[in-house]
């Protein structure tokens, strides 16, 4: 029921959420230049230990990125894996979608906590705990994915955070409330900790229809209730 998150304080100097990011230095002979790089989030298609060709990536803006060789950030990696990428591009391929298949070496990847939604219900409302969150951002993919750029404060032990369906809306007249609910486990609040989680919102498409609202609801250090709005187009 609970899964933990390991504290993770990200040192990239800059991300674009849900967008790629370049930085240029010299020209090379093909698409792209000597010194970019891309750093976004995918969803691993799939994964070879040995030779080339030896990761694939869906990426969140439809492209796909395919590792040209073998790197050591592969070994904790598994299909179907959330990740956070840090790539360089050395060409690329227009396929017949006008989406693009990315050739080129990994930098850096990041596992990212990916997880469903669940029921909120008496027997898990105090285990999935009551302790302020913030949310710095948040975004849904066109593949359906939630993904929460969050901030709390620890003295360095495992929390847990999860999304809970607290059964108030319908996603027709009223939105779908999912509550944003984080168990600090007794932690210290002694520095700021920032991280990424992601969820799949799949199970709440309703057939007939286009789009179906929500919003995310959290508490946050100074007691307020904050709700965000978002919708899920299909």
């Amino acid at each position: 029921m609970k899964n933990r998150l390991s504290i993770q304080v990200l040192f990239l100097v800059s991300i674009l959420t849900g967008s790629l990011l370049f930085t240029s230095c010299q020209k090379s002979g093909n698409n792209y230049s000597i010194g970019d790089f891309v750093v976004t989030f995918g969803i691993v298609e799939s994964i070879s230990k040995d030779g080339i060709n030896s990761l694939r990536v869906k990426l969140d803006n439809g492209d796909k990125f395919i590792a040209l060789e073998h790197s050591p950030h592969l070994d904790e990696l598994k299909p179907d894996q959330r990740i956070l990428i840090n790539f360089a591009p050395y060409q690329d391929v227009v396929n017949s979608d006008l989406s693009k298949t990315i050739y080129g070496k990994i930098n850096f990847v990041q596992n990212i906590l990916y997880k469903g939604i669940l029921p909120l219900s008496a027997a898990i409302n105090d285990s999935i705990g009551h302790d302020p969150i913030i949310v710095r951002d948040s975004w849904v993919t066109g593949d359906s994915i939630l993904t929460i750029d969050f901030k709390f404060y620890t003295q360095g032990s495992l929390h847990y955070i999860n999304l809970a369906d607290n059964s108030q809306g319908n996603g027709k007249d009223k939105p779908f409330i999912f509550e944003l609910r984080h168990n600090a486990r007794g932690d210290q609040m002694s520095y700021a900790a920032s991280g990424y989680i992601s969820f799949k919102l799949n199970s709440y498409k309703i057939a007939g229809l286009h789009n179906t609202p929500f919003k995310i609801r959290y508490t946050d250090y100074e007691g307020k209730l904050n709700e965000i709005p978002h919708m899920i187009n299909y």
